[in-house]
């Protein structure tokens, strides 16, 4: 199968190392200098036809817009086109791909594109609360973060795979330990030399909910960092393989399926067709760097790529997950480790090596890149014969994901020549539902509930769940004051409850008193969590 267009290929990255303290980089511009000043250090190409830009949000990070003008001019690039490109958490990726399309197309022989985010010189509850307007209006009413909805996506990942409630905490205190002891050793990494041993998972002083189940600790952290890639139409050692995106609907309540991201394997068809790779898992030599910007992320996205098996996925990243073994050093994993059948986020991933979130996208780019040419910033992590590399960066709560394949220029890979024709569009007609107000008092079930502890207007715990009434989706929150240190979440999925639509408006749902009442079930957790029933 021929790939339309011109060769792409990669002359030179340069990284910043992610800072936690914004005390490093002085502007935006100092960070996109540095990134820049590193890639022509080790790139024959030093000058371009055009600039590429991914910044989220310079308008209300920075107080700056018009910023690839602004950036061209303080890079010493002034009359070549520049151009901003803007997905949310994907950002980085996106500028890379438009950058190859212009090659591909004959518009620009050389582009350089850069990449990244200044985040620390805003406040955590400033930034969560700019972060927050990537959600969709309809779940911001409810109080729902990004954090949050990936609970949601998490709690129906977990069920739909029957993993006991108790162990979801040993299981994600393990990949939180996988991916802090990768990036400790990565010398470009926010968390280099700062490992976290598990019991810091279960420090409930410190590693406070976020949102049911993920705690502060399953997220990535704020911080600074920039990428550049500088992309040739001249022959080099590694050359771009595939490029796949795709989006979903802007809102969970939309979309098909809960407990998968549906962007992420269409992105992933995209990408393997045009690399002509019929089966991800068979091809030699494959190294991957993964969206994982929360914990729960990583085994979720591994499966929607196609490269591992939902029931297998869990051992593959992190061994026994149940508490009783002892955490495995992950770069002796004979699945995920850098001698494995998929070397996966040897950077230590978004949770430890940083998420500046412009930039992440073309981190993981140059990552690649780097493992591809035995230069990856962690030698105890580099693959030996690393050959082809995949990149995947999620935009939003998986609803703008590309797909990047990169390969070194002299493999010699097999390539599937037929393909499935894959519809550009997906047809989701929306049908004509009753309003709200004429579904008061119907009885729904509960298909994911989390209990959301930060908010951006910090008015969190809320206990809030998807419900299905008729095969119609709908957020309410829980019809009575949320109790602290219960958290009802964990008892609440798949029960039947009543939907109610308020005098304000708002949805609520109550607890269908033939089964449960509240004092009940909060007692029922009570006895769960602590031990002990309400009478105590």
């Amino acid at each position: 199968m021929r790939r339309p267009g011109r060769e792409v290929y990669i002359a030179g990255v340069g990284l910043t190392k992610v800072d936690l303290t914004g005390k490093v980089f002085r502007s935006v511009f100092d960070l996109f200098r540095d990134a820049h000043q590193r890639a022509l250090e080790v790139s024959p190409i030093r000058s371009f036809d055009a600039l590429q830009v991914g910044i989220m949000d310079s308008e209300e990070f920075e107080d700056r817009a018009n910023i690839a003008t602004k950036i061209a001019d303080r890079l010493g690039m002034v009359g070549a086109p520049a151009v901003r490109s803007e997905t949310a958490s994907s950002t980085g990726a996106t500028a890379f791909h438009e950058a190859c399309y212009k090659i591909q197309a004959g518009a620009a022989d050389h582009v350089l594109v850069v990449a990244g985010e200044r985040m620390k010189n805003v406040t955590t509850q400033v930034a969560t609360t700019i972060m927050s307007k990537t959600v969709d209006p309809v779940e911001r009413r409810f109080g729902f973060t990004m954090p949050a909805l990936i609970a949601l996506v998490t709690q129906a990942f977990f069920a739909r795979q029957r993993v006991p409630r108790e162990q979801i905490p040993d299981l994600l205190s393990r990949l939180m330990f996988r991916a802090h002891a990768l990036g400790a050793r990565n010398r470009l990494a926010a968390f280099y030399q700062k490992p976290e041993p598990i019991s810091a998972y279960f420090d409930e002083t410190r590693n406070l909910p976020v949102a049911t189940p993920l705690r502060r600790k399953d997220c990535s952290p704020i911080c600074d960092g920039a990428a550049a890639v500088i992309l040739t139409a001249t022959p080099q050692a590694v050359r771009v393989a595939g490029l796949g995106s795709a989006t979903d609907t802007s809102s969970l309540l939309d979309r098909a399926e809960l407990h998968r991201l549906s962007a992420t394997r269409r992105a992933a068809a995209f990408a393997y067709r045009a690399a002509g790779i019929r089966e991800p898992r068979e091809v030699a030599g494959l190294v991957c760097e993964v969206h994982d910007a929360f914990n729960s992320l990583l085994p979720i996205n591994l499966v929607d790529l196609g490269l591992f098996e939902a029931a297998e996925v869990v051992s593959a990243l992190v061994g026994d997950a149940r508490g009783k073994a002892p955490a495995d050093d992950p770069t002796r994993n004979p699945e995920t480790g850098p001698r494995g059948r998929i070397p996966t986020n040897l950077s230590g991933g978004l949770k430890a090596r940083g998420h500046p979130v412009g930039g992440t996208g073309l981190f993981q780019i140059a990552e690649i890149y780097l493992q591809l040419t035995g230069r990856f910033p962690n030698a105890d992590a580099q693959v030996r014969d690393a050959r082809v590399g995949l990149a995947h960066s999620i935009g939003g709560p998986g609803n703008n994901v590309y797909v990047t394949l990169l390969e070194t220029s002299h493999n010699r890979r097999e390539r599937a020549a037929e393909f499935e024709a894959l519809p550009r569009y997906l047809e989701r007609p929306r049908s004509e539902w009753l309003p709200p107000q004429e579904l008061h008092g119907r009885r729904a079930r509960i298909e994911a509930a989390t209990t959301i502890h930060v908010t951006a207007g910090n008015d969190g715990p809320i206990h809030v769940a998807l419900l299905s009434i008729g095969g119609r989706r709908l957020f309410a929150k829980l019809d009575q004051p949320a109790e602290p240190g219960v958290d009802l979440s964990v008892a609440l999925a798949g029960r039947q409850v009543r939907f109610l639509v308020k005098g304000d408006g708002d949805h609520y749902f109550q607890l269908v008193r033939d089964r449960w009442d509240v004092p009940s079930l909060i007692g029922a957790v009570k006895e769960r969590v602590f031990g002990k029933p309400l009478s105590s």
